[in-house]
């Protein structure tokens, strides 16, 4: 799934129907959607751990914590 968003985003990036911030606020939209789709309880607790993974991700991937690839797949 992460390996199709990507291709996706670059493809509309290239066609120029997009920008960088709208496609991250549709796939920030989507998020949203998805944390709504679990149990009211249990919606914290997700959009939690989704920030956290997200902040994770983006030192992991960027080599800011030293041990990252850079690799985006």
């Amino acid at each position: 799934m992460h390996c199709a968003i990507v291709d996706m985003v670059e493809e509309r990036i290239a066609a120029g129907g997009a920008d960088a911030a709208t496609l991250a606020s549709l796939i920030a939209e989507s998020l949203v959607d998805l944390i709504l789709l679990v149990p009211e309880d249990e919606q914290a607790k997700l959009m939690a751990h989704t920030l956290s993974a997200l902040g994770d991700l983006f030192l992991q991937k960027s080599g800011v914590d030293g041990g990252g690839s850079g690799s985006r797949h």
